[in-house]
């Protein structure tokens, strides 16, 4: 089965990354506020009802970043989101959320790692 998900990524003004920690992942419980898309659903609208089904945040997409594949079936669409209205709600599928420095990374996935580090700087580059 072929998998589709897409993510937000919120930078705020400290060109700190927005994380959210998941209820359901023991290890490595810190990502990408997002998921996978429902069947016959647009990926943008996929990131926006993601992040509100999970922080109660409404969020506008700025630009598609990043198409990244991981062979043989996955597929991940990054989205530079800003959060338009609040406050984090939390649900059963996120505990809590946080900005966080690129250096100061809370517990991620490993693999995922190099993935926000490179998203990071094609935010820097796209506020130069």
């Amino acid at each position: 089965l072929f998998q589709v998900f897409a993510a937000a990524v919120i930078i705020d003004e400290q060109r700190n990354i927005f994380l959210v920690k998941s209820t359901y992942q023991r290890f490595h419980p810190w990502g990408l506020p997002g998921g996978g898309l429902e069947y016959g659903e647009h990926p943008e609208e996929a990131v926006v009802r993601e992040v509100w089904e999970e922080t109660g945040l409404k969020i506008c997409i700025e630009k598609l970043l990043l198409v990244n594949t991981w062979l043989p079936d996955r597929v991940g669409l990054y989205y530079l989101c800003r959060i338009t209205e609040g406050p984090f709600c939390a649900s059963d599928e996120v505990s809590e959320c946080n900005y966080f420095s690129i250096d100061g990374l809370p517990d991620i996935r490993p693999i995922d790692t190099d993935i926000l580090k490179r998203l990071h700087t094609m935010v820097e580059h796209e506020l130069a």
